[in-house]
């Protein structure tokens, strides 16, 4: 599994990086890659949208916006990705 998160290393990229991780801790994943997408090039190319955003498995399950998502919400696009079929 791999996860990015794409922001300019801003208060809210931030948090959404330990929101990432703690929810991958209490699910268990030990094996996901968590990348961080800070280049203005490569935001572009990966979002559209005001940064922050999360990408799974290259798919952007979330992007920009004050309110992050919470840990409950990540842990269950996580369960999402890890459950499709591949």
């Amino acid at each position: 599994m791999e996860i990015q998160i794409i922001g300019p290393s801003c208060a809210n990229c931030l948090k959404l990086e330990m929101l990432v991780m703690q929810a991958l801790t209490e699910l268990g994943i030990r094996e996901a890659r968590v990348e961080k997408i800070t280049t203005p090039r490569e935001m572009e190319r990966r979002m559209t949208g005001d940064p922050p955003g999360l990408v799974i498995n290259e798919h952007l399950v979330w992007s920009g916006g004050k309110e992050l998502p919470t840990k409950a919400q990540i842990a269950e696009w996580v369960r999402q990705v890890t459950s499709a079929p591949a």
